[in-house]
């Protein structure tokens, strides 16, 4: 009953989100299934252990690629040969609506099983009580393997286990930049005359979603850090009222100019597609992008580099960790932990982060050290591009993870995670929300920003009220 009283105390956003949003069909099959939801069960507190046979565990997952899901059906068949009394079924949806999906599931009182687990939910869903600590399936997995801010620990327990890291680098067209003259940026002001010189007719200097999305707070937090800013403090008080904050905002409102119109909309996935159709000349992106581009057109990737983003001073740029929760009402425990242990460790991690090579880059170091030895065509031909994310990780950045990692203008990685993330970047967000404002026109910089801070301070104050136990904490730093 205390977590269930807790979660009711997650403030009025919560319940109205669950309240209005429609529960989807489930399905279940006997052999790795897609289906659009999950299979309805208790809620935590109800939840009992389900002495039905076989025991189904949902998994939902984003990673839909094709040789992604081929990959994953390859690997559940495997394990359910070896278990023949556990089924798996697979769940999907798109990375945009991963929160609101899980959120759906949670007011329909369905079997969340293991999933994605959304970063900016973490915090709060520990605090509600509804994810299931996962101490002793990294301990079996062998903690020491695991790559240095890869876990995710809150009151002392790990909740979330990692399987990938995405690096966010600057893909650049080399051979439009040649054409005009241009070399490589390595400085903003380069970056900023590349995408003006190469917006012309019906291709656009540079790719910078501006859509109310996680993925435009992403992207503009490389700007943020890059600049000597951050959005708290180690001690969580409000930093993104600082100078550098605005220059952040200045420098990605002078880009932005140069982005395909309808980006005011833009998430993640049109990113690629503005690149690979020769739309967009500069983008940002992690490991995904250069493996899709070798598969769809190896010719053009011949003309194609990626360079550390060069957004400011400071070497600091967005690393989006993958990871892995189980509901803690989920109907078969055991089940669920074991065939998450299996899954993210040894050759099925191999397997699993080798389909999208140098985008999912494994968390543990006994399986990074094999990745960088496959012969696959696209290694082969672009080990470079996968050498430089590996490489990059260890200037990795997330807002949802990592409070207060830019402090006196230089960057050591923090591993505490603002406890009210949601509050401030939850869907809408306020990042998003005054970027698109002045991209729109709804507001000039300034005073968007200053909107910003003042809805962030109030935001944070509001939580700390609510939460008069969270005394701060001492930042502790993975560098």
């Amino acid at each position: 009953m205390a977590s269930r009283q807790r979660f009711f105390k997650m403030t009025k956003w919560m319940r109205l989100i669950l309240l209005v949003i429609l529960t989807l069909p489930t399905g279940l099959s006997c052999a790795p299934s897609f289906s659009a939801a999950q299979p309805t069960d208790p809620t935590p507190d109800t939840a009992t252990p389900d002495s039905s046979y076989p025991k189904v565990i949902p998994f939902f997952t984003t990673e839909s690629d094709p040789a992604q899901l081929a990959v994953l059906q390859e690997l559940i068949l495997e394990y359910q040969q070896l278990n023949p009394g556990v089924e798996v079924d697979i769940v999907l949806a798109s990375p945009a609506s991963r929160g609101s999906r899980l959120l759906t599931a949670l007011a329909s009182g369905a079997d969340l099983g293991i999933f994605e687990i959304e970063p900016t939910l973490i915090s709060q869903w520990v605090d509600a009580g509804y994810l299931l600590p996962l101490d002793d399936v990294v301990s079996a997995i062998g903690e020491d393997d695991f790559v240095t801010g890869s876990l995710f620990r809150q009151n002392e327990h790990i909740y979330a286990l990692p399987y990938a890291v995405s690096v966010y680098g600057l893909w650049v067209r080399k051979d439009l930049l040649q054409q005009a003259g241009l070399s490589i940026p390595q400085n903003y002001d380069q970056l900023l005359t590349a995408a003006q010189t190469l917006t012309s007719g019906n291709t656009y200097g540079i790719a910078l979603p501006a859509g109310q999305n996680i993925a435009t707070v992403n992207y503009f937090s490389i700007f943020l850090w890059q600049n000597g800013g951050d959005y708290f403090t180690c001690d969580g008080d409000v930093a993104f009222g600082e100078p550098q904050a605005f220059e952040a905002v200045k420098r990605w409102q002078a880009l932005a100019q140069y982005a395909p119109p309808g980006y005011t909309t833009w998430g993640y996935g049109e990113q690629i597609d503005s690149f690979l159709n020769g739309r967009v000349a500069i983008a940002v992106y992690g490991g995904r992008l250069g493996a899709q581009l070798y598969e769809s057109n190896p010719e053009l990737a011949n003309n194609v580099t990626v360079v550390f983003p060069p957004f400011g001073e400071q070497q600091v740029t967005l690393g989006v960790w993958s990871r892995f929760a189980i509901a803690n009402g989920t109907r078969n425990k055991a089940e669920a932990k074991a065939f998450l242990q299996w899954l993210v460790s040894g050759d099925r991690l191999l397997r699993y982060d080798m389909t999208l090579p140098g985008h999912m880059i494994p968390p543990l170091e006994s399986v990074r050290a094999k990745t960088l030895n496959d012969t696959s065509p696209y290694v082969l031909a672009h080990g470079d591009w996968i050498q430089s994310f590996y490489e990059w990780s260890a200037y990795t950045n997330h807002p949802a993870m990592n409070m207060g990692s830019v402090s006196n203008g230089s960057f050591q990685r923090s591993e505490t995670a603002p406890p009210w993330v949601w509050e401030v970047f939850g869907q809408p967000g306020m990042i998003d929300t005054m970027l698109q404002e002045i991209v729109l026109g709804a507001k000039a910089p300034e005073p968007a920003w200053q909107e910003a801070v003042a809805k962030m301070e109030s935001a944070v104050g509001a939580w700390k009220v609510s939460h008069p136990e969270w005394q701060g904490t001492q930042c502790n730093s993975s560098n």
